[in-house]
């Protein structure tokens, strides 16, 4: 990522892989959670863009989260701000899945999957006005994010992953 970039996390399962990546150094460069509430993520790449103008902003955001306030994805495109959301689609509330078994003990997964239809996160920005493409292949990941935030418009990489749950 650009030395300049911000990012912008709720990914909830894969936050302390993505921070432990990033340097913290700038108190101003990254905005994840404190607590436990889903979807400020989206909305927020759009407040922290407008804030900070001009600067790079990288929002990783689960799938489960992004549903949220998915109609960000209009507004960054509206406003053209250099956002590029990173969708991480496992198909699933899978944070809720790991509480649900944490605390629960049980794996009574009711209404926590996204794949009956699948959500085409991909297909949602395009439609919503910016330019999107979607990674199944790891390998491929590290050239569409450098391309994608060096465009310096709205756009949206989502990335397709297991769902950590009999798969």
């Amino acid at each position: 990522m650009p030395k300049d970039a911000i990012v912008v996390d709720e990914t909830l399962t894969a936050s302390p892989a993505i921070a432990a990546t990033l340097p913290m150094d700038n108190p101003k460069a990254y905005y994840g959670l404190a607590s436990g509430g889903l979807g400020f993520g989206m909305a927020g790449a759009v407040g922290v863009s407008l804030a900070q103008p001009g600067r790079p902003i990288v929002a990783t955001i689960g799938d489960g989260s992004a549903m949220y306030s998915i109609q960000s994805l209009w507004t960054a495109a509206h406003l053209r701000l250099p956002i590029t959301y990173v969708i991480i689609n496992n198909r699933s509330y899978r944070i809720i899945k790991e509480r649900l078994l944490a605390m629960r003990g049980t794996d009574a997964f009711v209404a926590m999957d996204m794949n009956d239809p699948p959500i085409d996160f991909a297909g949602l920005a395009k439609n919503m006005g910016m330019s999107s493409q979607t990674v199944t292949d790891p390998t491929q990941l590290s050239a569409v994010l450098k391309a994608a935030i060096a465009s310096g418009v709205p756009n949206l990489v989502e990335v397709i992953v297991a769902k950590g749950f009999g798969e």
